[in-house]
């Protein structure tokens, strides 16, 4: 808590010494909490049985120097429930350039990972990266119009050092709209090179996925809110360089979702190959798996959302069960 205290201090000392000298044309304030509780009872082999239970805080202030270009600046204060010697608090600085206009999205610096990649399917990034690591530390680029857009972007891991190895992902995600009709991509290459310490025995790791769907939006043409359904290929590469050659995993994925007033479903089904996966689902570690979701949104209003969702895994060896509450409530004021 000292070093929350120190922080926030440090933090609001900071920005009102820019805000006094600087000539931004609008300097605004925006927060975002987040609190979850996440019970995995998790059966299966490569799975773990965890239970996530915490709240992320993010202010930040922004430094608006025309209508596209701003600066931001803040912090996530991540705190795991039942503090103790090994669960420390955590806090991680937001720092970032963005360019923005109605088709262009550039960031760079430090930002935050939900407001650019919340819909990334799990086979890609596992969900547990929202959790654990808010940040993305690298770069953004994002191209919109009427039917398409395509995000690329870089979140580097891990700074090489004599025991550190350097670590980082570049991934791809678009959808390209066509009236009831799309086709989704989405890729993730994950590069696990070494440290500087050549006296170690170590071995370059390389490791991707690649997901392309094509789907439906019918929720305008039934009693639904939304209905949207996908189905298409997925394929996994893998190598670590000297050990073994590039292996590739082939699967087909299909989804659909279905939303009625406060209600919603969602099923997930693979049939393929096994993936290796370090950053992605664990339970794409098998050639067969499906998830469904039950969920209830109790209340949404303007930036405020909780939602129950209840979760169940199957997979060969075992059915496994999953309870998850989220609450995010993100607002934002102009200061001057």
């Amino acid at each position: 808590m000292k070093q929350f205290l120190r922080v926030i201090g440090f933090f609001t000392f900071l920005c009102c010494k820019i805000a006094f000298i600087s000539d931004a044309q609008e300097i605004g304030l925006e927060v975002d909490f987040f609190g979850y509780a996440d019970n995995r009872e998790y059966k299966s082999i490569y799975t773990e049985d965890k239970t996530f239970f915490g709240a992320i805080l993010s202010p930040k202030l922004y430094f608006e120097l025309d209508s596209n270009h701003r600066v931001y600046g803040g912090l996530h204060y991540n705190q795991d429930f039942g503090m103790h010697s090994e669960n420390k608090e955590r806090v991680s600085p937001i720092a970032y350039y963005n360019f923005k206009n109605k088709n262009i999205d550039f960031a760079l610096g430090l930002l935050p990972r939900h407001e650019r990649l919340a819909d990334l399917p799990k086979m890609v990034l596992a969900d547990t990266f929202m959790y654990d690591r808010p940040n993305i530390e690298g770069m953004y680029f994002a191209f919109q119009n009427q039917h398409i857009k395509q995000a690329i972007y870089i979140d580097w891991l891990s700074k090489q050092s004599p025991r550190h190895r350097e670590r980082f992902i570049v991934g791809l995600s678009g959808k390209y709209t066509f009236g009831s009709f799309f086709v989704a991509d989405d890729a993730l290459l994950y590069h696990n090179a070494l440290t500087s310490n050549d006296e170690m025995d170590e071995h370059i790791q390389d490791n991707g996925i690649v997901l392309l769907r094509v789907g439906a939006d019918l929720g305008n043409r039934t009693f639904l809110d939304s209905l949207t359904i996908d189905a298409g290929a997925a394929v996994g590469f893998d190598r670590v360089r000297t050990e073994y050659d590039l292996r590739v995993a082939k699967g087909f994925i299909s989804n659909i979702h279905l939303g009625y007033k406060q209600f919603f479903l969602n099923n997930t089904i693979y049939l393929g190959d096994p993936q290796h996966l370090p950053n992605g689902d664990s339970f794409y570690h098998r050639d067969t798996y499906n998830r469904l979701d039950l969920g209830w949104i109790p209340f949404r209003k303007r930036n405020l959302e909780g939602k129950f969702t209840a979760s169940f895994h199957f997979a060969p060896d075992q059915v496994s069960n999953q309870q998850a509450f989220t609450l995010r409530y993100r607002f934002g004021k102009t200061l001057f």
